[in-house]
């Protein structure tokens, strides 16, 4: 039986947002393995900005190695709880390329969060995010993510070997087990 960590609701989150929950608690509960139809296919190119505010793709990040790639968002509990999980893996997988990707709209001022907002959020809770590109609601649609957080798992060559949404137990597993 799977497991499911507690989702705290808002009624501050999007419209968007709130859809996006539905479809991936819905994927949850009838696609175990959290596949969806990404998985085998070559990545589409997200377009943000980085911490520092220069402008960055998701594509040209990708540096011919394998590459695991994180959509989250600042008022995500479990991305929150993921994320220092993810930082301790980057760490002892140098190896390994880590980005990860702000997903959501921010719903006051409709578009991507402020590099400033995403810095002091991680701050705040004492994390440091080697490579961070800052999308939106509309970069996370059109990667396939439906529902945060959730995993990317990328061979060398930039397709997608694994899609895993939410942080779960089965899922950490499988991510430790990519990588090694």
């Amino acid at each position: 039986m799977m497991k499911l960590l507690p989702i705290e609701l808002s009624l501050s989150w999007t419209t968007s947002f709130n859809r996006a929950c539905l479809v991936g608690l819905a994927l949850l509960m009838f696609l175990p393995t959290a596949s969806i139809s990404a998985a085998g296919q070559q990545l589409p190119n997200i377009v943000g900005r980085d911490l520092e505010g220069n402008l960055v793709s998701l594509r040209r990040s990708l540096q011919g190695k394998k590459t695991l790639i994180n959509f989250w968002w600042v008022q995500c509990s479990p991305c929150k709880q993921e994320l220092p999980d993810l930082i301790a893996k980057e760490k002892s997988h140098p190896e390994v390329d880590f980005i990860y990707v702000h997903a959501e709209t921010n719903a006051k001022t409709k578009s991507a969060y402020e590099p400033a907002i995403i810095q002091a959020f991680l701050g705040g809770l004492g994390l440091s995010l080697s490579k961070v590109i800052i999308g939106n609601t509309k970069s996370r649609m059109a990667a396939g993510v439906e529902a945060l957080p959730t995993t990317l798992l990328v061979d060398e060559s930039g397709k997608v070997e694994m899609v895993l949404v939410g942080f779960t137990v089965q899922n950490t597993a499988k991510i430790a087990a990519w990588l090694e």
